[in-house]
């Protein structure tokens, strides 16, 4: 699962009863370890995201400063509004976790220079990969050139990955010299705030240390996230989290073989923001309540825990549309997005909106 918290595919078809959701109550530990990541690599790639700068949840003079760099950007090299608008920067974290020893952003540019195209972007297509010997076994016979090969694997995937992402077949050396190149003119534009976000990450982490005493597993990272559940997993034995400024207010999901990785969103409290701005969770959570149609799945949500293919069959909305209003929901912590598998369900956080009445308190006192 990639950028954002998705649901899985959602059709309007004739309303069907969906099955009861599995939580596991048997007190088995955690069998994956968590870890932190804070690398400002990250935010290089997450600053050059579709969704980056898309919200107040940037400050207002980092937003400005993102929408200028990125036209210039696009100014001098003309394919970069290709890479933005589909997103390949994202997917290019699995680089990262596999490269540990990658901080910078002139690190990042140097190692994807040196790196075999293949290795890349089987880091790029590690979700899909996963499970699927005949999808990684047409990926193989794909970078060897065998154009059938590479159109079956377009076939394959094309309900899961838009055009734009498989545009490595056609040339992977071509691909992986034409993304170092965008990445390369952007390295002098993110220096301007490199050492800044580098600062963010750390005092994110930092801040977090009361949560790493107290809490374990999967309540250690639904807390961080802000409410993405991750339901142990035999296959999993690694979850990386790494603090991100450029993803606010949504979380980076990326998956490989034994790891997940969740390139969550900087509280609030990490940024150096006016005493007279009010809490960006303040306003994430009365956006949510404004709207008629958020109101009605919270609801539903309050019966019972629910796919999100069953919250669209009932309110017959579209799969962009509930995607759309389940995120503003989980970002404002109303709901808890629970990975069971390779299925999500939505689970209400009732405590959330007295968490939030408070908030407006504290920041009116203060």
């Amino acid at each position: 699962m990639a950028a954002r918290t998705r649901t899985n595919a959602i059709a309007r078809t004739r309303p069907v009863a969906a099955p009861a959701p599995v939580r596991d109550f048997t007190g088995a530990a955690p069998r994956f370890s968590v870890e932190w990541d804070a690398r400002p690599a990250y935010d290089f790639l997450f600053s050059l995201a579709p969704d980056a700068g898309s919200t107040d949840d940037l400050p207002s003079e980092d937003r400005s400063w993102l929408q200028q760099a990125r036209t210039d950007l696009e100014a001098q090299q003309p394919a970069a509004a290709a890479f933005v608008r589909e997103g390949p920067a994202i997917h290019l974290g699995g680089f990262l976790v596999n490269h540990p020893d990658v901080h910078t952003s002139s690190e990042v540019v140097a190692a994807l220079r040196d790196a075999d195209p293949r290795d890349v972007i089987r880091s790029t297509m590690s979700e899909h990969l996963m499970g699927k010997p005949e999808v990684a076994r047409l990926l193989d016979e794909a970078l060897d050139g065998d154009p059938g090969a590479a159109g079956s694997l377009r076939a394959t995937l094309e309900h899961d990955m838009h055009g734009g992402r498989l545009a490595f077949l056609d040339d992977p050396s071509a691909w992986l010299g034409g993304t170092v190149d965008i990445l390369d003119h952007w390295v002098a534009p993110f220096a301007e705030i490199e050492g800044r976000v580098a600062a963010i990450q750390v005092r994110d982490v930092d801040r977090r240390a009361a949560d790493r005493e107290s809490l374990t597993g999967s309540d250690l990272i639904e807390r961080t996230t802000g409410g993405v559940r991750m339901v142990p997993d035999p296959s999993v034995t690694r979850v990386i989290l790494a603090p991100s400024y450029f993803s606010r207010p949504y979380n980076y999901l990326l998956a490989g073989e034994g790891w997940r990785f969740a390139g969550y969103p900087v509280a609030d409290a990490a940024l150096d923001l006016d005493p007279l701005s009010p809490p960006a969770s303040v306003l994430r959570l009365h956006r949510a309540l404004g709207d008629p149609t958020r109101l009605r799945i919270l609801k539903l949500l309050a019966d019972r825990d629910r796919y999100g293919t069953e919250l669209a069959e009932i309110l017959e909305l579209s799969k962009p549309t509930i995607t759309h209003h389940l995120t503003q929901l989980r970002v404002a912590g109303l709901v808890t997005a629970v990975e069971s598998g390779s299925t999500i369900y939505y689970h209400l956080r009732r405590d959330r909106l007295d968490e939030g009445t408070g908030d407006l308190r504290a920041f009116l006192a203060n």
